[in-house]
């Protein structure tokens, strides 16, 4: 994630924030997770209303499952050879939903037609809580000076530096951590560092997409379906920076403590269509195609605060912005998912997904705003590459034991932002006539770089995140 300070970016949409909800890395039941999401050949289970669609074409009766996940995610950040960590735990839900099955009556059981299933309920496709500290000393140079930098390049007049910048540098130049020269530049006390610097990035909300599908089963060989996935985000973020000086040797400044908020909401709409194919009773092929999902009505709401600290021959001061908001459209990219797996007699399978995906295909549009420069960086930083998920799942009687991987490639072109992301997980379930329970252990891991400021000034702090999280399933058959 690349993140700079500026007014440019706190007021209009980014390609990090493109690619943060174009992302998906699909949540659901304990067993679909215990394969790490290889269910595109296998079907049978309801998170594949949101994969592979024709897997509700698979069910031969109805049913009605809920999953909880709690999740602990941690994240370490090295910020010039300085470690800061953090641990967020968070409750949330995997999915809900039902299947309905209707299966042909009287003389049409001998058709083609062996079935016809319906279903309806959520999936969890992105949890967004997290929380970061980036944490070390910058004996080089400091936010202010980034800020210093603007002004003198666009030669802003001190009269409007309030009213072009509301937000950021406005609110430093308010609380005379900048300042205005005798030579008619603008200046700050720590140009050439001496600072520790602090940033704890809070994010909150999750993407969830309620999912309406249909399915068909035609003479136990070829299964087909169709979802329309309505997709909500919600998403918060809070940024609290400081710097404060290392020594008394920097004169008049002691600290700086700066406070960004940011809502983001919106609805979209997309439609999935899928297929398996079973040439034989221990081979099963699917594919499915999803549809680029447009947000029509995204809205995003933001404000922020500045407080400066000085010496005794300085005043202290604190100033807040007005509240932003804007609006604005968000089409994310086109999917296309292959998927093979092998039926092991009654002993079990081993499937694997592979999922294509060109984040660069995102798109930002809004009436008051032609997104030429964010959607040019968009096609320019991020690329198409794929996604790959492989499971298995063994029978011992009642019980049952999965395994499973998954790896998500890095979005981002050049050697920069690596935010490859690897998934590894396990599990257990039980199934009865009537009921099922089954619970899995989930791993991730991604490395990311992100800068405090202009990334020409400052070294990127290096980010790992790992993520912790027991999805448990409980279902009833009827």
């Amino acid at each position: 994630m690349l993140f700079t300070l500026s007014w440019s970016l706190i007021n209009a949409q980014t390609a990090e924030d493109a690619l943060r909800f174009s992302r998906v890395f699909y949540s659901g039941t304990a067993r679909f997770n215990g394969l790490s999401g290889a269910f595109g050949a296998v079907g049978a289970d309801f998170s594949t209303l949101a994969t592979n669609p024709a897997g509700i074409g698979l069910y031969s009766g109805s049913e009605m499952t809920l999953t909880i996940a709690p999740t602990i995610a941690n994240a370490s950040a090295t910020y010039n050879g300085t470690v800061g960590t953090d641990n967020r735990v968070n409750f949330g839900l995997g999915n809900f939903g039902f299947i309905f099955s209707i299966r042909p009556q009287g003389k049409n059981k001998n058709g083609i037609l062996k079935s016809f299933n319906v279903g309806f309920g959520f999936n969890r496709q992105n949890d967004f809580n997290n929380r970061t500290v980036i944490t070390g000393v910058n004996a080089k140079n400091s936010l202010m000076q980034s800020y210093t930098n603007t002004l003198n390049f666009e030669q802003i007049p001190p009269a409007t530096v309030q009213d072009t910048y509301p937000f950021d540098l406005g609110l430093a130049y308010g609380t005379k951590l900048i300042y205005y020269n005798s030579d008619k530049q603008y200046e700050c006390d720590a140009a050439f560092g001496g600072v520790l610097q602090n940033k704890i990035i809070q994010t909150y909300g999750s993407m969830n997409e309620l999912d309406f599908s249909m399915g068909a089963n035609f003479n136990d060989k070829l299964f087909v379906g169709l979802t329309l996935g309505v997709p909500s985000i919600n998403y918060y973020e809070t940024n609290t920076y400081k710097e404060a000086r290392t020594s008394d040797t920097l004169p008049n400044f002691i600290s700086l403590n700066y406070q960004y908020n940011l809502q983001t909401r919106g609805t979209g709409i997309n439609v999935k269509f899928g297929l398996i194919y079973r040439p034989t009773d221990w081979v099963r092929i699917g594919a499915s195609v999803h549809t680029p999902t447009w947000f029509p009505g995204m809205r995003d709401e933001w404000f922020s605060s500045m407080q400066s600290s000085f010496d005794s021959t300085y005043w202290n001061s604190t100033q807040y912005s007005p509240v932003g908001y804007y609006d604005y459209q968000l089409t994310t990219p086109f999917r296309a998912i292959g998927s093979l797996a092998f039926i092991i007699g009654q002993y079990g399978l081993v499937s694997a997904d592979y999922e294509y995906v060109n984040y660069s295909q995102a798109r930002f549009s809004s009436s008051q705003d032609s997104y030429t420069d964010v959607n040019g960086k968009i096609q320019s930083d991020y690329k198409s590459w794929g996604n790959i998920r492989v499971g298995t799942e063994w029978r011992l009687q009642n019980f049952r034991l999965r395994g499973g991987f998954a790896y998500f490639s890095n979005p981002h072109t050049g050697g920069t932002n690596n935010s490859e992301r690897f998934q590894a997980s396990g599990g257990f379930g039980y199934r009865a006539k009537r009921f099922f329970a089954d619970v899995t252990y989930v791993w991730t891991r991604m490395n990311q770089d992100y800068y405090l400021y202009d990334p020409t000034m400052v070294n990127p702090a290096a980010i790992t995140y790992n993520t912790n999280t027991v999805y448990t399933t409980i279902g009833i058959r009827f």
